[in-house]
């Protein structure tokens, strides 16, 4: 039998190889996009839009604390990369509203690079159709993300468009959550304040890989947790808004997560002074760390004298003076710096750095002033404020007598 040449084998491996397939189009993926995901297709005069609308109820009073907020269009983005820069895209866009007692969320997905303007035009006009934007970390990575992608695409049109209200919440959830939760991710929120339980989730670090994995021929499959991810982020946006009122409406003496000093002074900015000083005293009552409580006074005091009501802010802190201890004499210390620099009294500033000098001395002959390094340290600041003032309040006492003299008449 003659053997057979390496030609001949070739030629058998191509016959029996399978034709290679034509390759994929950009419509091919847009109309297998819109089958896999029951995605309607907006085609316009500038492009076709892929679109996944689906929606979820919410509870009645939920829907109530939202509609005291001017109306607003949640919104999110899953993107190529973690950068802004010109090489990063947007590849799904999700937008969600309250309408009546359920949350609607439409979602922008690119089947294809070429696809990208027509999708920025969309996302684009949807937020410009509310008066407001929400979102969570928006001011430093969604909205530059979309207005440098419209900028690349010279949509300065649709980019002056955009609402001028951006309300971020992440700042929120850190001055809220942040301590008590360990951490203010989106995640951490949820399970630990809002109760969400996601059944399932793609984690961030592989949504540009997924998308990749797509545009090299793989299932739409591999999107279907990625957009499941970006639904549950914006309908989260909607109850973490929701909670947020809830808290500030007085909700806070009911939560189980939360940082009472980041709340005081949530709702001193809001102006809710009352609440704010008896959510202090609460967290004061209650807390084992006299340090914190040292420094929910300290937080209240500022934004107290901040708002004129100085006098409120030295009543803060005499209260924490009652019981003779190491605070005690911090409490006299604040209360003299206030009389001192906001008051401008300085015989009351000097008899309160008095007072602390006396409560230093009886906290550490009943053994509550704590170790002798901080005895040390407090009795050095007592001292010297006290000198001060002593030296002060002796200066002006001096003048007011000369000025009181009697001026002589010349002959």
């Amino acid at each position: 039998m003659m053997s057979r040449t390496l030609a001949d084998r070739l030629a058998a491996i191509r016959d029996r190889a399978p034709a290679p397939r034509p390759p994929r189009t950009d419509d091919d993926r847009l109309g297998r996009l819109a089958r896999w995901f029951d995605a309607r297709t907006d085609v316009t005069e500038h492009g076709t839009v892929l679109v996944v609308e689906r929606s979820v109820a919410i509870a009645t009073e939920t829907a109530g604390l939202l509609r005291l907020h001017e109306p607003a269009a949640y919104f999110d983005t899953e993107t190529t990369g973690l950068s802004t820069g010109a090489g990063t895209v947007i590849f799904l866009a999700g937008v969600a509203r309250l309408v009546g007692g359920r949350v609607t969320v439409r979602q922008y997905l690119l089947p294809d690079y070429p696809y990208e303007p027509p999708l920025l035009r969309a996302v684009a006009a949807d937020l410009a159709s509310s008066p407001r934007i929400v979102t969570y970390n928006g001011r430093t990575f969604d909205l530059p993300m979309l207005i440098a992608r419209l900028t690349v695409h010279g949509l300065f049109r649709e980019q002056a468009a955009l609402p001028a209200a951006h309300d971020d919440l992440l700042p929120d959830a850190r001055r809220l959550f942040r301590r008590p939760l360990g951490g203010a991710r989106l995640a951490d929120v949820e399970s630990g304040v809002l109760g969400v339980r996601r059944t399932s989730d793609c984690p961030g670090s592989e949504v540009p890989t997924r998308y990749f994995g797509y545009l090299r021929g793989g299932s739409p499959d591999i999107l279907a947790d990625v957009l499941d991810h970006n639904f549950q982020d914006v309908v989260s946006l909607v109850l973490l808004e929701a909670e947020l009122s809830r808290l500030r409406a007085g909700g806070w003496r009911e939560a189980l997560v939360l940082d009472p000093r980041g709340m005081a002074l949530d709702l001193l900015r809001a102006g809710a002074v009352d609440d704010a000083l008896e959510l202090v005293e609460t967290a004061q009552a209650v807390t084992a760390h006299p340090a914190e409580g040292n420094a929910l006074r300290r937080v209240a005091a500022r934004l107290l004298i901040a708002l004129g009501q100085v006098e409120r802010a030295e009543e803060l802190w005499t209260l924490a003076t009652r019981r003779a201890s190491l605070d005690a004499a911090t409490a006299w210390i604040e209360v003299a710096r206030i009389r001192e620099r906001h008051r401008a009294d300085l015989r009351g500033a000097m008899e309160a750095a008095a007072a602390a000098s006396r409560v230093l001395d009886v906290a550490f002959a009943l053994g509550r002033g704590g170790s002798m390094a901080e005895v040390g340290r407090t009795r050095i600041v007592v001292e010297r404020r006290l000198r001060r003032l002593r030296r002060w309040v002796g200066a002006a006492e001096r003048r007011a007598r000369f000025a009181a003299r009697p001026v002589g008449r010349v002959a």
